[in-house]
């Protein structure tokens, strides 16, 4: 699966840039600067894989590529010259970066991407990156069972919040399920099925406007092809119109909005055919006549408003020949007296010009009473949304009911908190008061156990001194006793003799 449609950007000055695949995987531009003049291919990359275009009201190209290393790339032209850098690269080898889809909001770039398995398999993964131009981060949304013929397994759309919807089909095994989710306030709502399709050979498109999701479904059972209209509503209700049959194949259906009301166009034997819904059901066929028989393809594109204030992406048929030639949904539509004309052409009828009058009125008054329908469904869209706003103010005003009783209570909690914190406080000064003091007394307590120490240090040597002394008197008490006690042995001998 390569890059599945090429891309066009028509400038502010009418040059028209196309970017696509050649044959050699290689990622190459040319620009038309007039009439079937053309300037030589010129390379971006080589070993491409998927691209997608985006471009911006001041002109800015901004091109994110896959290619066969398993890279997410991403280049820009600056001064004439491409220049650009890896964002991601797998560290896989069994899937490849394919079917990518870029949008732009606010200062991140929103990318797209499917992994699909190299193995042959059907299994693919749809996946989000989001780069804020310094980093990127990556998120895994949905396994899908891909279908072998379908063209785009998903589709995003960006609605008027700037949240991201995405659409995609998976195989089911016993049917074809659509399903969705959207990004909003940077998260993923769950995946919902909306509804199942039979039949092969599918294809969709999806445009969605503030009330409704419209869906165009292409299918194939048996030999005969079809197209229907499924419309959600706000509400979540499914409403299934049918919008054409044939025996011919139907390629490439789109849908668009011109005037307030919703068109259907494709392809059918390579050429174009259109159908205008009125609320109710889906007009008769119309055919644009392009006044030739070239072959013609999808396109998406970026071109410049009517009045060349801003730059928006469509999808477009136009022509693969030199002179390239594009064919915008919006600006086919015929008026209504020449669709008139056409479907009698058609269908051969001669009709009284009272008749072609009549029915020129009852479409005037379709369109007025589609007008008035879509009127009417802005109006409920905005009563529910007053009726939101309203119980948004009503839940605005419990919140602050409950702030300021929040606050009350907090500002008692604050106080009695105060009183605790003084009383806390005076504890703790006389706690530390008390402290000094049993530290001065300790230290008294200490200064008074060195005298006592000291003093006792002192009476012990007095003690020893006495002691010593005593000794010493004993002695000399001991040796005067004995010498008394031999003197009068001596004398008593010597009067004994």
């Amino acid at each position: 699966m390569s890059s599945i449609y090429p891309w066009i950007y028509v400038d502010y000055t009418n040059n028209i840039w196309k970017f696509f695949e050649n044959d050699n995987k290689e990622l190459v531009y040319k620009i038309m600067y007039g009439e079937g003049k053309w300037t030589k291919e010129r390379l971006i990359d080589k070993d491409v894989l998927g691209f997608a275009v985006y471009v911006e009201q001041d002109e800015t190209i901004h091109i994110v590529y896959s290619n066969i290393k398993g890279e997410l790339k991403y280049c820009t032209m600056k001064d004439k010259r491409w220049v650009g850098k890896i964002l991601y690269k797998m560290q896989i080898d069994d899937f490849e970066i394919q079917n990518l889809k870029v949008e732009i909001s606010g200062d991140k770039m929103h990318i797209f991407y499917l992994l699909i398995g190299n193995d042959g398999t059907e299994h693919g993964v749809l996946m989000h990156c989001i780069w804020n131009g310094k980093e990127t981060k990556i998120t895994t949304l949905q396994d899908i069972i891909l279908l072998p013929d379908l063209r785009e397994n998903y589709l995003i759309n960006v609605n008027e919040n700037n949240s991201i919807d995405v659409f995609f089909i998976t195989d089911e095994g016993d049917e074809i399920s659509l399903n969705y989710c959207r990004f909003e306030n940077l998260r993923w709502t769950p995946v919902k099925m909306l509804y199942g399709i039979q039949g092969d050979d599918i294809g969709f498109d999806v445009l969605r406007d503030q009330q409704e999701i419209h869906i165009l479904n292409k299918y194939r059972e048996e030999s005969m092809y079809f197209l229907d209209h499924v419309c959600i509503d706000i509400s979540g209700d499914i409403q299934n119109f049918r919008v054409y049959e044939s025996n011919n194949d139907l390629e490439e259906p789109l849908l668009f909005t011109e005037n307030n009301k919703l068109y259907s166009c494709w392809l059918e034997q390579g050429k174009i055919f259109y159908s205008v819904f009125n609320d109710k059901k889906w007009s008769s066929t119309f055919y644009f006549d392009r006044g030739n028989e070239l072959v013609v393809r999808r396109y998406n594109c970026f071109i410049c408003s009517d009045d060349k204030s801003s730059i928006k992406a469509i999808r477009v048929y136009g022509t693969n020949e030199l002179d390239l030639c594009l064919l915008v949904p919006s600006w086919f539509v015929l008026n209504i007296k020449d669709s008139l004309k056409y479907e009698v052409d058609k269908a051969n009828i001669d009709t009284p010009y009272e008749e072609k009058a009549f029915q020129s009125l009852k479409l005037e008054l379709s369109r007025i009473t589609s007008e008035k329908k879509n009127l009417e469904r802005k109006i409920d869209s905005l009563k529910m949304q007053l009726r939101k706003k309203q119980r948004f103010m009503e839940d605005y005003e419990e919140q602050i009911a409950r702030i300021l009783e929040q606050k009350h209570k907090a500002e008692e909690n604050y106080n009695i908190f105060l009183e605790l914190q003084q009383k806390i406080q005076k504890d703790l000064e006389d706690t530390n008061q008390q402290l000094v003091e049993e530290r001065e007394t300790n230290i008294s307590i200490k200064n008074k156990l060195k005298e006592f120490k000291e003093e006792n240090i002192s009476i012990k040597q007095q003690i020893k001194i006495i002691s010593e002394e005593k000794k010493k008197l004993y002695e000399e008490l001991e040796l005067e006793k004995n010498q008394s006690i031999m003197e009068r042995l001596l004398r008593r001998r010597s009067r004994e003799i």
